[in-house]
């Protein structure tokens, strides 16, 4: 029965209808597995394969893969084309009857899934010999009715378990894929005509004639996709030089001009595309470095992997486009279904694809020639610097491309801050750890940033915490031998690594950040309580303040009158036993007795090494002995306040000497020496003046240092480690105090000022020596006054009235001699007052001409009723630049020395002293 009898019948005179058409094709699929038979039994076939359709339409393809509804059509064309055809003509073909009823199904409002599944069905039936629909079953051939109940039971049967999941499994098991088996190649002994059996070789002769017929423009394409990824073919070919894609000149003439145009246009994707394979290739030697410089290869390497695929995609295209034109010369199906399926890739297509690739292989050849030989967070600012460009497209390249490279970031940083390890190979990591420090250096030389390597979008401030929240773990792990760790830190942990992308963003509200901040004030909270509760540290600095700094002053002043003796002797005649039983009597006698004993117990005397000349006051000093933890903080400014004590030392010193020396001696011995004010009374007046200024000068020198500097200081770093939320906030204003105290002590200055108050000292030394030498020649004197005047008294006893000539003349003689020192003295004297003054008028030009505005106050002090102004013309001038410039403040005097020990700058010690 023909296909439309059967439409007919199914169809009647109503519209047609999908079950129309699928009847029809039912029907061609049995006339071509069947051949023509039978009108009753194509029918009852037919009906029977569509009535399984109908009732199960869900279940036609349970239990075997399935392909898409264009291959299974392709396919079952060609099985369809491959049978004899009786007519013998090309439009009566089973294969193009069938496509014609297909084509009238898809122009009705069909469901496409079912559709499909009809197609993989129809499918199966011809592809499938074991298949019951469209055959005759075996019941038939043992003679019973096709049409009877027997029959519908077997079919039932034979249906149920095609339909089963686990049919496709069994006819595995019996022998694998019937396809499989269908169309392999294999010897036929009994084949009438030479070949293999089964199935016949292909004719390829008549395919490669088929292809003949295909649009050159295809070749044409197919060069532009290899030139895609970088491959030569038969139209273009690389310079050798510059890399590019240039037209192959012995082709040239089988191109047009737009054609040779657009292909050259679109080579250049093919360039960018090799220069990024090569930034992508470690052996080629342009790749970064380090693990920032892997990650950045891995991800230009599934950029690659993913343009790759696309190109791959448009590859199937036109080899897809080219199997359907040489079918078509065969196959005469009809072109609008053909065109819906498979559309010809073309330039222009490619032109309008390749837009966003190229841009995209540009900007990744550009970060990736910007990185090279590149590591750590230099190479992560490199990119991160191309953030900002304005193109969204480009952003989310650069995002995606950073989030890759800082993972390994995140991890370095996450084991730094958790654990206090460095897992550092290629020295990429901006926290850099010094393996020839200590542990007693640990917390302020051992770890440090590494500027270098430091990413841009990590700020100092975030760098810090990041490297005081490792060092504090390490230095609780292995000064303080505590093993416990931050708190949640499998959470924080998985926060930092999971959260990359963060670590780049403009503002710290991220989890990333709020992680890094959670960590570093558990930290921070944990040394901080360990070192200020069980360490007392603020307890040691008050006493470091108290005794160092010379701030308990009945403790200064009765250690000095204790050790007075030992100091007066030469170094070489001093011990430290002896200093030590000194400090603790003066420990005792002194508020200091009410400090708790363990800080006291810090405290130590020691002696230095004394040079030729030198005295108990140039070698004794005092120290504070820390060790443990307190040692690993407080260590490195220990050295500062060895600094600081000798000058401050240096000006108790000259205190004890013009108080209890010079002043003294002067009261004592002017109402000794009041016979002889007549001779001395004008030396005695300017000694007492000059005594005076040298007095006002220290006492105000003292003040200024020791309240105005020091106490201003000390106050305002209390308030500070009151605040203080870590330790490091501490020490920084620790450090910043002493800072702070020593340019105020007049250490280390870039000017003449240390230099200038180590010459007001010697003076005073000299005075000590010029008073000693001016009253032992004053009391010799006037006992040999009071010796003349005793024997003349005896002699008028005696009855002699007088003495002799020789006596009168030799007591002249002896009073000439003392009028001739008294004159040398006076003129020693003036020397020592005009070295003095001019010392102290060029201390005072450093102090005007000072950036500090408290130095400036200080100079004003000193000359409060402009006694060194009126005598210095230098100071009276305005403080200009050309006034400077020529002030001895720059212009000492070179042919003066200085020959004192005291100095602590050595540079001013080398300098000319006034």
């Amino acid at each position: 029965m023909s296909n439309e009898n059967v439409g007919s019948k199914a169809q009647g005179q109503d519209p047609p209808t999908p079950v129309h058409y699928i009847t029809m094709l039912l029907s061609n699929i049995c006339l071509s597995i069947n051949g023509p038979q039978r009108a009753e039994e194509h029918d009852r076939l037919v009906n029977n394969a569509l009535k399984s359709i109908m009732e199960n339409p869900n279940s036609l393809n349970e239990g075997r893969p399935t392909m898409c509804e264009d291959d299974c059509v392709i396919k079952i064309l060609n099985i369809l084309n491959a049978k004899a055809n009786p007519n013998g003509k090309k439009e009566q073909m089973p294969g193009n009857v069938f496509l014609k009823t297909y084509t009238k199904l898809l122009k009705l409002d069909t469901d496409e899934k079912q559709r499909e599944a009809l197609m993989n069905f129809l499918l199966d039936i011809l592809d499938n010999e074991q298949s019951t629909f469209l055959r005759p079953t075996t019941l038939m051939a043992n003679g019973k009715d096709g049409g009877g109940d027997g029959h519908k039971d077997f079919l039932r049967e034979v249906l149920s378990e095609r339909l089963s999941p686990s049919y496709p499994y069994r006819k595995q098991q019996n022998g694998g894929s019937e396809s499989s088996e269908r169309v392999a190649y294999s010897y036929d002994p009994g084949q009438s005509i030479a070949g293999l059996g089964q199935v016949q070789m292909p004719n390829y002769t008549d395919q490669l004639l088929n292809q003949q017929d295909v649009d050159e423009t295809l070749d044409i394409v197919t060069n532009v996709l290899f030139s895609f990824t970088g491959i030569q073919g038969k139209f273009l070919r690389k310079d050798v030089v510059t890399g590019r894609f240039k037209l192959d000149t012995a082709n040239t003439n089988l191109l047009t001009t737009g054609d040779a145009g657009l292909m050259l246009r679109l080579s250049e994707l093919g360039y960018y595309h090799d220069r990024v394979a090569e930034f992508a290739d470690p052996s080629k030697g342009y790749s970064a470095l380090g693990c920032m410089g892997q990650a950045l290869t891995c991800f230009l390497r599934k950029e690659l992997g993913a343009y790759h695929g696309e190109v791959a995609l448009l590859h199937d295209q036109v080899n897809d486009f080219k199997k359907a034109q040489v079918k078509r010369s065969f196959v005469d199906r009809e072109q609008e279904w053909l065109d819906s399926q498979r559309e010809q890739v073309t330039l222009f297509k490619l032109l309008v694809w390749y837009t966003k690739p190229l841009h995209r292989m540009q900007w990744l050849t550009k970060i990736a020639h910007s990185c090279m030989m590149k590591k750590g967070g230099e190479l992560t600012s490199v990119v991160w610097d191309f953030l900002d460009n304005g193109h969204p497209a480009v952003d989310k390249l650069v995002i995606d491309l950073l989030t890759a490279m800082c993972r390994p970031l995140t991890r370095m940083i996450s084991q730094w801050m958790l654990d206090g390890d460095i897992t550092d190979l290629h020295n990429e990591f901006f926290v850099e750890s010094l393996t020839d420090i200590g542990p007693d250096r640990l917390w302020h030389d051992k770890f440090r940033v590494r500027t270098a390597m430091q990413p841009k979008f990590i700020g100092q401030e975030l760098a810090d915490k990041i490297l005081r929240t490792g060092k504090s773990i390490n230095f609780l792990r292995e000064v303080c031998e505590m093993n416990e760790l931050v708190k949640g830190q499998g959470e924080l942990k998985n926060i930092m690594e999971s959260n990359a992308g963060d670590i780049f963003s403009y503002t710290q509200d991220t989890k990333w950040h709020a992680a890094i901040e959670i960590c570093y004030q558990n930290t921070a909270k944990h040394v901080l309580d360990y070192m200020v509760g069980p360490h007392k540290l603020l307890e040691h600095l008050q006493c470091m303040r108290r005794y160092l700094l010379l701030g308990q002053g009945d403790f200064v002043s009765i250690f000095i009158e204790h050790m007075k003796d030992e100091l007066e002797k030469p170094g070489t005649e001093i011990f430290a036993h002896d200093l030590s039983a000194m400090l603790d009597t003066a420990l005792r006698c002194t508020n200091a007795q009410y400090d708790d004993p363990e800080i006291l117990n810090h405290l130590d005397v020691v002696a230095q090494p004394p040079f030729l000349g030198d005295t108990g006051w140039d070698i004794v000093s005092l120290q504070y002995v820390v060790q443990g933890p307190l040692a690993t903080m407080l260590e490195p400014t220990m050295s500062t306040y060895k600094a600081l004590f000798k000058p401050l030392w240096r000006m108790k010193h000259m205190e004890f000497v013009l108080s209890t020396k010079i002043w003294k001696e002067q009261m004592t011995n002017g109402k000794k020496l009041r016979k002889m004010n007549a001779e001395i009374g004008k030396a005695s007046y300017k000694l007492h003046l000059f005594t005076s200024e040298i007095m006002h000068f220290i006492h105000q020198m003292q003040y200024y240092v020791l309240f105005e500097v020091i106490e201003c200081n000390w106050v305002e770093l209390q308030k500070q480690m009151q605040q203080a939320t870590g330790l490091d906030e501490i020490l920084d204003a620790h450090e910043k105090f002493l800072e702070t105290i020593t340019v105020g002590c007049f250490i280390n200055s870039v000017t003449d000022k240390e230099r200038h108050l180590e010459t007001v000292f010697e003076n005073i030394i000299a005075l000590e020596i010029w008073q000693a030498s001016f009253y032992k020649d004053c009391f010799k004197e006037q006992n040999a006054r009071d010796d003349l005047e005793k024997k003349i008294a005896a002699s008028e006893e005696e009855g002699r009235f007088g003495v002799t000539t020789e006596e009168k003349m030799e007591r002249d003689q002896e009073r000439k001699m003392f009028e001739q020192k008294l004159i040398i003295a006076c003129r020693g004297l003036s020397d020592i007052s005009c070295a003095y003054e001019k010392a102290v008028s060029g201390f005072m030009m450093c102090l005007n001409s000072s950036e500090d505005p408290q130095l400036q106050l200080f100079g004003t002090r000193l000359d409060f009723n402009e006694f060194y102004k009126k005598r210095d013309t230098n100071l009276s001038k305005p403080l200009t630049f050309e006034h400077m410039r020529m002030s001895n403040v720059y212009n000492s005097n070179k042919n003066s020395s200085t020959g004192s020990r005291f100095v602590i700058n050595s540079q001013a010690s080398l300098s000319p002293a006034m």
